[in-house]
């Protein structure tokens, strides 16, 4: 009896276990994984396959982890897990002696990932698994790419600044990243050297890690290559940043997906999908793009996912660890804002999880430390050096506001009556929803007293503090799908068939009613169409709504594309009696032979609006990688109200005198460039008076207009 249960236990005769040829063969796999990390990303670099590369990182973390039954839901996980792994990465490129080195990085983040599953005890797979509501959160994001990009259609680099060079703060995000790739490094890390770059203090106050991410991305794309032409750099960013947008839409309707689990089938599903598809498309995000707030944008996209992850953390805990760790990396290196929003998310994780996290406190707890104490070193820098919180809580900007006060009550109220419901009491999901929605909606009530009480309205911080509690308490709308009454279990050949039909009625649905909902924000929405979705923001930033107000795009007489090229050549340019007032802003000086020949700080005058000349001379310093000679002199310029007429005597004069500040508050000699020849000959004979020994040249700017 022995023998023969000695026997019936041996795979083959005289052969080895299983378990030890499985090991073997585990081994073996990890020592080609760590062979192929280190010799394929130097390859796909020497045969310029960046995209490649990229895509092969992000499906390497994807087959790591185990977490995610689907294909989409395993690429947010990896997607997340890599962003917060590069902004981490960052600290070691920023001070190593190899810089962002494309091959090296790619290296560092395969071989992480494989000595991942290798200690997990487990193979990389990837899980080729498909829902059907994977359609519409594609089709989401995809529906928002297309409106987005489509006004771009056709137009040159020099023609697409009626769109992305209306908003100075856009300028700002692109010195920062033009600066990480110059500096191999963070700013913060880099920061003499950085005030060449960027305005003081944004090297140490500003958060950098959108821009440090996007710009490892632009050189693993470009194969480690640097862009050396500034304008189309700058237009790439701004293309970046309208699919960011789209990918916050499609992550938006995910994380609802995601937060309902596994009771979220069939109908439900498509009623939830189908309301948070409509509400994002109704969704006055696009103005975001419209200001220039680049970084919170992608803040945005990352609430959007580490909300849902947080919440409903489907993981083992080895990866719900690292899941905290990369989505406070993540927020406090992107857009520190929205960092209440992320501890209120990790604190309810703590609590619901509790039994599961105590036996494993020992590890747990220090490696969570180590990651906070890593994501605060970038707000801890700026706090001690140049940041001063409360000053800039209170700062004033740009419009801010996507939604309503009205919209965002009724979004605070309806969310945790739903979570309270008796019938989500024993739902882990919901309490930890609940902690984001009451400890995220008290810190906003509690800021927007103290703002009351300090400024007597509500400002800037304000409301886009508010746009990022909007995309949570969206996101955790999809535990509304649990109080729905499931379908009933399809049977026989054809028992799918109505439920499938139920699912596409609920979602037309709720996605008509929700395009039907109003942000009550105003924005450009003038468009003349009989589309469906006329009157919507997306709809129209589509049809050139946004487009900077008074300027065509039928520069030099030419429209757009090959015809503009054919008219105005390229790098030649025209002489005419006066610029064009109606160009996109900076077109003028973007690429004129003036701006190029240059060597010290430039003001251009080609407007008649002082705050037109301080943007425009704004756009010219950073597209020559020189954003730091506007430190203490663009408020100077703002107050300089003449460039393409000669004004009357006392515009002339104040606008004279704030000039000569200007030029005396650099240490350079100056290059002024005017629009009008008969007020350039003017102000080089006046201007000397004034300057006390300073140096400068006027000169005529060309009314240069090239296209690409």
């Amino acid at each position: 009896m022995t023998a023969r249960g000695t026997a019936g236990i041996r795979p083959e005769a005289g052969g080895p276990p299983r378990s030890r040829r499985n090991s073997r063969r585990r081994h073996g796999l990890a020592a080609l994984w760590l062979a192929a990390s280190w010799i394929l990303p130097p390859l796909l670099v020497f045969l310029h396959g960046g995209p490649v590369l990229l895509v092969l990182v992000l499906l390497g973390t994807a087959a790591a982890v185990r977490s995610g039954g689907v294909l989409l839901d395993r690429l947010v996980l990896a997607g997340l897990l890599l962003c917060g792994e590069v902004l981490l990465l960052g600290l070691l490129l920023s001070v190593w002696p190899w810089g962002l080195s494309v091959p090296l990085s790619c290296s560092l983040l395969l071989t992480a990932a494989g000595l991942w599953w290798w200690a997990a005890g487990r193979r990389p797979e990837l899980p080729l698994r498909f829902r059907p509501s994977d359609l519409l959160v594609l089709g989401t994001g995809l529906f928002t790419a297309r409106q987005l990009l489509r006004p771009l259609r056709g137009l040159t680099d020099v023609q697409q600044l009626a769109y992305d060079a209306q908003a100075p703060d856009a300028y700002v995000h692109y010195a920062v990243l033009d600066g990480i790739q110059r500096l191999h490094g963070y700013l913060f890390l880099h920061a003499d050297a950085a005030r060449t770059f960027v305005k003081t203090p944004t090297e140490t106050a500003y958060p950098q890690g959108s821009h440090f991410l996007l710009a490892w991305i632009d050189l693993v794309l470009r194969d480690g290559r640097v862009e050396t032409d500034a304008l189309a750099g700058f237009t790439w960013l701004f293309h970046v940043q309208l699919l960011l947008l789209a990918l916050l839409s499609a992550l938006v309707v995910w994380g609802a997906r995601w937060v309902g689990g596994p009771r979220l089938r069939g109908w439900r599903t498509g009623a939830v999908c189908g309301l948070l598809a409509g509400l994002v498309t109704a969704s006055p995000f696009v103005v975001l793009i419209r200001y220039g707030f680049y970084s919170e944008v992608l803040g945005l996209v990352v609430v959007a996912a580490a909300v849902a992850l947080l919440v409903r953390p489907a993981f083992p805990l080895p990866e719900q660890a690292a899941v905290v760790v990369a989505a406070g990396t993540a927020i406090a290196y992107t857009y520190n804002v929205y960092l209440g929003l992320f501890g209120f998310a990790a604190v309810g994780l703590m609590l619901v999880e509790r039994a599961r996290i105590r036996p494993a406190l020992r590890w747990w707890l220090p490696v969570v430390l180590l990651g906070a104490g890593l994501a605060a070193l970038p707000t801890l820098i700026a706090v001690t050096t140049s940041l001063n919180v409360a000053d800039q809580a209170n700062a004033g900007g740009s419009p801010a506001s996507t939604q309503s006060l009205l919209l965002l009550v009724a979004l605070g109220l309806l969310v945790p009556l739903t979570l309270l419901r008796p019938a989500l009491r024993g739902v882990p999901a919901a309490r930890s929803g609940l902690a984001v929605v009451l400890g995220g909606g008290l810190t906003l009530l509690a800021f927007a007293a103290w703002q009351l009480s300090t400024r007597h309205s509500l400002s800037y911080y304000f409301h886009k503090d508010a746009t990022g509690t909007v995309v949570a308490l969206l996101v955790l709308s999809g535990g509304a799908g649990w109080l729905l009454r499931p379908a009933p279990v399809p049977r026989g050949r054809w028992g799918r068939v109505p439920g499938a039909l139920a699912a596409v009625a609920a979602t037309a649905i709720a996605a008509l009613l929700a395009l039907n909902v109003d942000w009550g924000v105003q924005t450009p929405t003038t468009t003349n169409t009989a589309s469906a979705f006329a009157g919507l923001p997306l709809s129209g930033w589509a049809h050139g709504d946004f487009r900077e107000p008074g300027t065509s795009l039928d520069v030099g007489g030419a429209r757009s594309g090959r015809a503009a090229q054919a008219d105005y050549g390229g790098r030649t340019h025209s002489r005419g009696p006066d610029l064009d007032t109606t160009a996109p802003p900076g077109a003028q000086a973007a690429e004129s032979r003036q701006l190029r020949e240059a060597t010290g700080p430039v003001m251009v005058l080609d407007r008649a609006d002082g705050w037109a000349n301080r943007r425009d001379s704004f756009l010219a310093a950073t597209l020559r990688h020189r954003q730091g000679d506007m430190t203490g002199v663009d408020m100077e310029i703002y107050q300089v109200d003449m460039g393409p007429e000669v004004p009357s005597p006392a515009v002339y004069r104040s606008s004279l005198w704030h000039l000569a500040a200007a030029v005396r508050a650099e240490h350079e000699p100056v290059t002024v460039l005017v629009a009008n020849a008969e007020l350039a000959d003017r102000i080089r004979r006046d201007l000397p008076v004034l300057l006390h020994g300073a140096r400068v040249t006027v000169r005529r700017l060309d009314p240069l207009v090239t296209a690409r």
